[in-house]
């Protein structure tokens, strides 16, 4: 069924329309992502947030720059305060440790590795 003016052609195959609609990029950083990383502000894992923008970074083909400034832009509240420390001439993998010190998991594991294997059990304390 065709139908004139300014009205559809129903008789156009949908590959064939689709073929007409698809847009070329120029490259994926030309595209706008689909996917948004979330803000860390230091209450949530650190480790899922960092597995997260290494993610997106592959995704979208970023390079050490895109992911510093993607980095700096998504850290809020505590985590956002180590930002105030940095030079000039930070690099992402600075910015990864400073966040990692501060929020890290695997400091708070050796912390409380060395608290258990320095504790002693008191006179009279059960096991």
């Amino acid at each position: 069924m065709s139908v004139r003016g300014s009205q559809l052609n129903y008789t156009t195959s949908l590959p064939a329309l689709m073929s007409r609609a698809t847009i070329s990029p120029v490259g994926p950083k030309a595209m706008s992502p689909l996917i948004k990383l979330q803000q860390y502000d230091g209450t949530g894992s650190m480790d899922t947030f960092l597995s997260k923008l290494q993610c997106m970074a592959s995704y979208l083909q970023w390079d050490e720059e895109d992911m510093f400034h993607h980095i700096c832009t998504n850290l809020e509240g505590a985590a956002g305060q180590v930002l105030w420390d940095i030079s000039p001439r930070v690099t992402m993998a600075n910015i990864v440790f400073l966040i990692q010190t501060r929020f890290g998991t695997q400091i708070w594991a050796q912390h409380f590795n060395m608290e258990l294997h320095a504790r002693r059990r008191a006179p009279g304390e059960s096991l």
